[in-house]
């Protein structure tokens, strides 16, 4: 197992026990309702188990949709950009490559400060030692950019 995905591995099983924990109380809160309402007893305590019932099934569970809503959103707009800097830094470096202008040159390393913030560091890494090659190997260290901007993007 990889001990950076240790964590991950022990919140979801907690967060997997804990909802079925939370289906099971409900499954539980919604058949002794039915129970309680086919024997016609219905009494204070089948009206608050309603009402429980109610709450969990409809805000919370609203709450929870509207919670996952949002943290994909977050997700897809993070991809749309990392896509959207990647194609400029494709782009610009495929550029660069055929002519070495000073300007090119300069919108790369304001590229970078983008990269910097969405993407890890072994892309400015490589983005870095792109810009410093000589022709020998130019080929190669744009090969490398570009596997790392593509492993980045899936």
């Amino acid at each position: 197992m990889n001990n950076k995905k240790k964590g991950y591995w022990i919140y979801s099983i907690i967060a997997i026990i804990l909802g079925f924990s939370l289906f099971g109380w409900l499954g539980y809160l919604i058949y002794d309702l039915i129970i309680k309402l086919s024997e016609k007893d219905f009494s204070n305590n089948t009206v608050v188990q309603a009402l429980i019932t109610l709450v969990v099934t409809v805000f919370i569970g609203g709450y929870f949709s509207k919670w996952l809503e949002l943290k994909n959103t977050k997700k897809i707009e993070l991809y749309k950009i990392r896509t959207e800097i990647s194609l400029k830094i494709i782009d610009l470096a495929s550029e660069f490559y055929y002519i070495q202008d000073k300007n090119i040159k300069n919108l790369l390393i304001a590229e970078s400060s983008k990269v910097k913030l969405y993407f890890d560091d072994e892309v400015l890494k490589n983005l870095n030692k792109y810009l410093e090659s000589n022709k020998k190997d130019r080929n190669d260290k744009y090969e490398i950019l570009i596997n790392s901007l593509r492993k980045n993007v899936k």
